[in-house]
C-alpha cells in the first residue's frame, strides 16, 4: 500500500496483520480497496492501484522497478514479521483456505509453497522476478540484513506499540490496529510435532534469528 500524500510504502507479508494495518492506513493511500464475492471489504479485500500495477502483497522489489527512483527512495518502507511457526498455523487456517480440520500432509504442502519474508521485503533484480513468474527458485540468501531495503520491519507480537511508532513518523493519527481476518484454532503448539517444528525452522531460519523467535 502506497501513499505518496504521506510518504510511505506498507508492504504486506500475509499472515502478519496487514489487513488491520491496510484498514487504518486506506484513508491515506492513493490505493483502491476492491472487493469480489468472496470477501466482505473489511475482514477480507483487495487492494489494486492502476497506476503502478501493484496489489495487495505487492512486493519491494516490484515498487522499486515501476516507481520514479526520487519517489522510491522519498517513501516510508515499512512491513511486519511474525513468528513463523505461528505464522504458518495462522496461514493453514486462514479463513480463505476454508480449513477446519488439520491435517499434517496438507500443512506440509503448504510450508513447501509460502515464500520467507525476505522475498517481499528486499530489492531484488529483474532477472531474479522473471525467473521467479516463470516458477523457477531463485536462492535470494546473500550478506545483505533482512532490513537493509525497509526503513523499519514491526513485530506481530507488539504491533500495537510498533504501529505506533510508524504513526508518529507518519504524521498520522494513532488508531490500535483491529483484528482482522483471524482463523479459529488451538494454540500453534498444538499442532507441532518435532519433525513439523524443524522443517519451520529451517526454512524461516533467517526470520527466526532476526526477530529472535523460539517455539
Amino acid at each position: 500500500m502506497i501513499s505518496t500524500q504521506k510518504h510511505f510504502l506498507f508492504i504486506h507479508v500475509p499472515k502478519t496483520g496487514g489487513n488491520s494495518i491496510q484498514n487504518i492506513l486506506k484513508d491515506y493511500s492513493e490505493d483502491d480497496i476492491t472487493q469480489s464475492e468472496q470477501q466482505d471489504g473489511l475482514e477480507r479485500f483487495g487492494v489494486r492501484n492502476k497506476r503502478y500495477n501493484t496489489r495487495k502483497h505487492s512486493v519491494l522489489s516490484h515498487y522499486k522497478f515501476v516507481l520514479d527512483a526520487e519517489i522510491y527512495h522519498s517513501l516510508f518502507k515499512f512491513a511486519t514479521i511474525r513468528n513463523p511457526w505461528d505464522m504458518m498455523i495462522s496461514f493453514y487456517f486462514s479463513p480463505h483456505r476454508g480449513k477446519i480440520e488439520w491435517n499434517r500432509d496438507n500443512f506440509l504442502t503448504l510450508v513447501d509453497g509460502v515464500r520467507p519474508i525476505r522475498h517481499y521485503i528486499c530489492e531484488r533484480s529483474l532477472f531474479c522476478q522473471a525467473l521467479e513468474k516463470i516458477g523457477l527458485k531463485v536462492n535470494t540468501v546473500n550478506n545483505k540484513k533482512l532490513d537493509s531495503d525497509i526503513d523499519f520491519l514491526m513485530k506481530f507480537e507488539q504491533l500495537d506499540r510498533d504501529f505506533k511508532e510508524v504513526c508518529n513518523k507518519l504524521e498520522i493519527p494513532y488508531s490500535p490496529p483491529p483484528k482482522r481476518n483471524s482463523s479459529t484454532r488451538l494454540h500453534y503448539s498444538e499442532y507441532y510435532d518435532s519433525e513439523l517444528r524443524e522443517i519451520v525452522r529451517k526454512k524461516f531460519a533467517e526470520e527466526i534469528e532476526f526477530g529472535n523467535y523460539t517455539f
